[in-house]
C-alpha cells in the first residue's frame, strides 16, 4: 500500500476518492491524469476496504441468554 493513503484517516481517504470519481467525470482531464487519478483512487479504496475490514472485525454484539446471562460474539449482519 502507498504511504499517501497510510497518512490519512478513513474520512479524509473517502474524501479523496469522492473527489477523484468527480474528476474522472469531467472528460477535460485528459488520459495521463485519468491513469493517475485512477492509480490513487485503487490505492485508497484497498486502503479503506481494510480499514472496514478490520472495524468489522472488532465490533462485537452483546447478546442476553434466556436465563439471563449475557456474551459476547461478533456482529453478523442480518441475523437475528
Amino acid at each position: 500500500m502507498n504511504n499517501l493513503a497510510k497518512k490519512k484517516t478513513f474520512e479524509e481517504a473517502l474524501t479523496r476518492l469522492e473527489e477523484i470519481a468527480e474528476l474522472m467525470e469531467q472528460e477535460e482531464i485528459g488520459l495521463e491524469n485519468s491513469v493517475k487519478l485512477y492509480k490513487e483512487g485503487v490505492t485508497l479504496s484497498v486502503y479503506c476496504s481494510e480499514i472496514l475490514n478490520k472495524a468489522e472485525q472488532q465490533v462485537m454484539e452483546l447478546r442476553e441468554s434466556a436465563d439471563g446471562v449475557f456474551s459476547k460474539r461478533p456482529f453478523n449482519i442480518g441475523e437475528e
